[in-house]
């Protein structure tokens, strides 16, 4: 009979071995990455004396009118329509605390993966604050508690062409919205089921950008937010120009920060680090000084259909 092997099983009750190992790798669970910044205007911020800037507005397209006789005098004078919208910027930040051991003990989730997760925010956050503009545009297709359909999508192009909006367009629709748009698209019959656009809308799986449907670029956001008491959510079809953003340049504050405290530096956002050495803990601290506004209300309209 066999006796005082030297077994995994006697070591790991003995202290010999340990129940688990760290991994090296990490796994990432499922969110949505999707930047829409792109989608929006960029207005270069100019500081002057206040965090609010106003952008004019200027609607161009007069035409000449015909003289009324040979020997007119003159015509009559044409108002050049203006208007105007603010950007105002205020901060934004997202703050995490790693512990002196946290950073002693090392492991696959190490500092710099905070790091990584406070410098992606700056696009996450330019994403909800694009996503909070679609409830104040007038336009809107949809209908409360019914799912969204193709013919809600035309609606909206329609709505959309009928303001001269040009042909380029963009949607951003929740993922139940594209479930929907999708499901819809799956009962067409005629030429719209023979669309190459069509098809590839179908097989586009994930999230940010799903492809082209009849001309417009469709992306899905989780951010579209929940209206009608919770009854549906809101997206959003419009083209370049709807909404614009800002971003307040962060190297105005170089005289204030320590430079040595400075962990990630760009023109946008900085993460900087504050110590707690009494409590043995380290504040990292993203920082962005953004503005987003509605430019111009007749280069968008709601999508406004069951949640």
């Amino acid at each position: 009979k066999m006796a005082n092997e030297v077994s995994y099983a006697s070591l790991l009750s003995a202290g010999g071995r340990v129940a688990r190992i760290l991994s090296s790798l990490l796994h990432t669970n499922l969110y949505d990455p999707t930047g829409l910044r792109a989608l929006m205007t960029f207005i270069p911020y100019s500081p002057m004396g206040s965090s609010t800037m106003n952008v004019t507005k200027v609607t161009r397209g007069s035409v000449m009118a015909a003289a009324t006789t040979e020997l007119s005098s003159g015509f009559s004078n044409t108002a050049l329509s203006t208007g105007n919208y603010d950007l105002a910027v205020a901060r934004y930040g997202l703050k995490m605390q790693p512990t002196d051991l946290m950073k002693i003990t090392g492991g696959a989730l190490d500092v710099n993966y905070v790091v990584g997760v406070l410098t992606e925010s700056l696009d996450l956050t330019l994403t909800d604050l694009l996503t909070a503009l679609f409830s104040n545009i007038v336009g809107n297709v949809g209908t409360t508690g019914a799912d969204l359909t193709v013919d809600d999508f035309f609606d909206a192009v329609y709505y959309l062409n009928l303001q001269n909006n040009p042909g380029q367009l963009s949607v951003v629709l929740h993922n139940q919205q594209i479930n929907d748009l999708i499901e819809s698209i799956r009962g067409e019959a005629g030429p719209m089921q023979f669309r190459t656009d069509a098809q590839g809308l179908l097989q586009a799986p994930g999230v940010g950008f799903r492809g082209q449907f009849a001309g417009v670029a469709v992306y899905q956001s989780d951010s579209c937010a929940l209206v009608n008491t919770g009854a549906d959510r809101q997206g959003c079809m419009f083209s370049q120009g709807a909404f614009a953003y800002t971003l307040a340049p962060v190297q105005a504050l170089d005289p204030m920060i320590n430079p040595a405290d400075i962990l990630v530096a760009t023109p946008e956002m900085f993460v900087e680090r504050v110590r707690d050495g009494a409590n043995g803990m380290t504040s990292l601290i993203a920082n962005a000084y953004p503005g987003t506004a509605e430019a111009e209300d007749l280069r968008a309209c709601r999508v406004t259909t069951d949640a």
